[in-house]
């Protein structure tokens, strides 16, 4: 997969979502949803993007990767309160040139040719993807370089979730707790459990119910090795003894192991694929991070999982990433105060 862009985007558009300060009406809406706008008399271009952004994906079952709302750019106005929007129009098409006098928001621009970030244009806790240029250069990265849109889209709607996650509110001083306690932590929404029943064997769960969303996070001392394929048994160990028998799916194309780059700035080793439980009959989506950090003398694996049999997996999969966006430990230092998360 292309990285560039995403990684580039990341650390700017959490400093612009650090703060809502100054705007009236927060947005509203579902994460997982992007409402495409393109001109009236240029639709195509709204319809190659939406294509795009609702790629199938499969977890366990097929799904999209975002639900998306395809409309013409004229009709922005009905959507000035959603969370996520993305403009595509050719440079200066007058329906674009409209929108933006009305957006009040800080450009930011990515390494994707032609595409630009917006932070609250018209709402509080809101994104607006911009793509323009000459419209057989939007057509020619449309057509070839349409995964990197995606993933630059999946960032901005982790790091969005992020922001809006603890709008609310969150659980006070837990992160501050669990690093006094376990030299690591994250942040968390109130409603939130923090299972400790097993942190003297270096086993913490956090979750939540209704449904099922979980993170653990396991360390051992000193650098240990071990190869993808070894970490994913690593994790039958830990599942087997403190998640009640789940374990990696036995399928082998539903399941990935590598080595490569944590959500943390580290490398490491990457999982990903299907868990299952045969005592209960059940099981999901989870992924995986393992990395040494040499500040704790410590190995660390932090994993999430979902159980939501009667819905789509990705959105709550992406808000357990927001979470694990919060960890921090020796060598997890919290980014500059103007975009701490």
């Amino acid at each position: 997969m292309y990285r560039t862009a995403a990684t580039l985007l990341i650390p700017a558009l959490g400093a612009l979502l650090g703060c809502s300060e100054g705007k009236r009406i927060p947005a509203i809406g579902p994460g997982y949803e992007i409402v495409i706008l393109s001109p009236a008399d240029d639709r195509a271009l709204g319809k190659r993007v939406a294509t795009i952004l609702s790629k199938e994906i499969r977890l366990v079952r097929y799904e999209p990767t975002f639900a998306t709302i395809d409309d013409a750019l004229e009709e922005y106005s009905f959507y000035r309160t959603r969370k996520l929007l993305f403009a595509v129009a050719p440079a200066g098409h007058d329906s674009l040139v409209r929108m933006m006098k009305r957006a009040t928001g800080t450009e930011v621009p990515t390494s994707f040719p032609g595409l630009w970030v917006v932070k609250e244009p018209f709402a509080a806790g809101q994104v607006l993807l911009v793509l323009t240029g000459e419209r057989p250069a939007l057509v020619e990265v449309l057509t070839t370089r349409g995964d990197e849109l995606l993933e630059i889209a999946e960032e901005t709607a982790v790091t969005l979730l992020l922001t809006n996650l603890f709008r609310a509110g969150e659980m006070a001083g837990a992160r501050e707790r669990m690093l006094d306690l376990w030299g690591w932590g994250v942040r968390l929404p109130p409603e939130w459990v923090v299972d400790d029943r097993f942190a003297s064997q270096s086993f913490v769960r956090v979750w939540r119910d209704g449904p099922v969303a979980q993170l653990f996070v396991s360390w051992e001392p000193g650098r240990v090795e071990r190869s993808p394929q070894e970490w994913l048994s690593r994790r039958d160990e830990l599942t087997g003894l403190f998640y009640q028998g789940d374990m990696v799916s036995r399928v082998p194309d539903r399941v990935h192991a590598s080595r490569g780059e944590t959500p943390f700035g580290i490398e490491g080793v990457v999982l990903s694929g299907l868990w299952e439980n045969e005592i209960y009959v059940i099981g999901g989506p989870f992924a995986s991070w393992t990395f040494h950090c040499p500040q704790d003398d410590r190995t660390y694996f932090v994993d999430i999982s979902v159980y939501a049999p009667d819905r789509d997996k990705r959105p709550l999969m992406r808000m357990l990433e927001a979470v694990v966006r919060t960890f921090r430990c020796g060598c997890v230092a919290p980014p500059p105060p103007e975009a701490a998360t």
